[in-house]
């Protein structure tokens, strides 16, 4: 993988994390506001950290799988034979040698 493609995954790591800690704030918040009264004992934080976790980590899967399947997709690239280089082995050789020769001009 090229630097391009290390960064875009650094990048939604970082998104992963955040979006991880705002859904666990966001749930832990909201549970507390309609479910909890004072008086009551706190309830454990372990089932939100494992929601926002689960969040992150599926955000994050989803953007690099399109960053993976295009890594995959893409063609690897053709280096010319420079003039007074040797070929290497399973490298073509002239035009006059293909297959394709009977249909030129």
């Amino acid at each position: 993988m090229d630097e391009e493609r290390t960064l875009e995954l650094i990048e939604y790591g970082v998104e992963a994390l955040l979006l991880g800690a705002f859904t666990y704030l966001f749930a832990y918040q909201n549970y507390l506001l309609y479910r909890w009264h004072r008086g009551l004992p706190l309830p454990s934080k372990l089932p939100f950290l494992i929601i926002g976790a689960v969040v992150g980590l599926g955000f994050f899967l989803y953007k690099s799988r399109e960053i993976l399947k295009e890594v995959e997709t893409r063609q690897p690239e053709v280096k010319p034979v420079k003039s007074g280089e040797k070929p290497l082995e399973g490298d073509v050789g002239s035009p006059e040698e293909s297959d394709f020769s009977q249909w030129s001009d």
